[in-house]
């Protein structure tokens, strides 16, 4: 009896640490990321027109855009207004990267007005600041143009993702250029990418463009 014992017991030791081993082994920014859907709701996708093609540039000015700010360096991501709480780089929110039918952006849920966040999201209180880099969110909205955009089937689908290190207060976003979540979340980056089409940019909303 005891014997038995033993076994089942190393046995379920020996299933615990193979179960722990790829979280131990994966990247650092695949155990940031969380939550992740996909969205038809009309205030983020308003039309059938948002093209896979448009948000890979959208993708691209985010890239030429940040990473020479630190694309893998751990940075403290904050909302608009919020103190610092880390030593860390401090990087505001909002921010939006804009290519004709698709926008790519950065926020804090805590940002986002009630009635326009995810449907599908659990509803909770979120953090004004949270740590991540700019190379893991850019990992995030390649993956929900992967999985939503690029393969939406017969309706057009755009997409969401929670990240963050500290309580995945971050979200990184795929929506339509011009929908009402688009149109409610005012950016804070206020320089447009260099060549960029100033009129393009509506006044008091202005974003990273091509």
């Amino acid at each position: 009896m005891q014997i038995q014992q033993i076994i089942i017991v190393l046995t379920v030791l020996f299933i615990r640490t193979i179960a722990a081993a790829p979280a131990d082994l994966a990247s650092p920014e695949s155990r940031l990321m969380g939550q992740q859907a996909c969205v038809a709701s009309p205030d983020w996708v308003v039309s059938s027109h948002i093209q896979p093609a448009d948000c890979a540039e959208a993708l691209d000015i985010f890239r030429r855009a940040e990473f020479p700010k630190g694309g893998s360096q751990p940075l403290e991501f904050i909302a608009r207004g919020a103190h610092p709480a880390t030593h860390l780089t401090t990087i505001t929110t909002p921010r939006k990267y804009r290519f004709r039918t698709c926008t790519v952006a950065v926020a804090m849920f805590a940002s986002i007005p009630p009635w326009l966040m995810p449907p599908t999201m659990e509803r909770r209180r979120f953090a004004l600041n949270d740590v991540a880099s700019f190379d893991g969110l850019r990992q995030a909205a390649k993956q929900i143009i992967t999985d939503c955009v690029q393969f939406r089937g017969r309706r057009p689908l755009v997409g969401w993702q929670e990240m963050g290190r500290l309580s995945k207060a971050i979200g990184v976003f795929v929506w339509e250029t011009g929908s009402p979540v688009d149109r409610a979340l005012r950016p804070w980056n206020d320089l447009l990418m260099p060549g960029a089409n100033n009129e393009s940019a509506p006044i008091g909303e202005p974003s990273y463009e091509a």
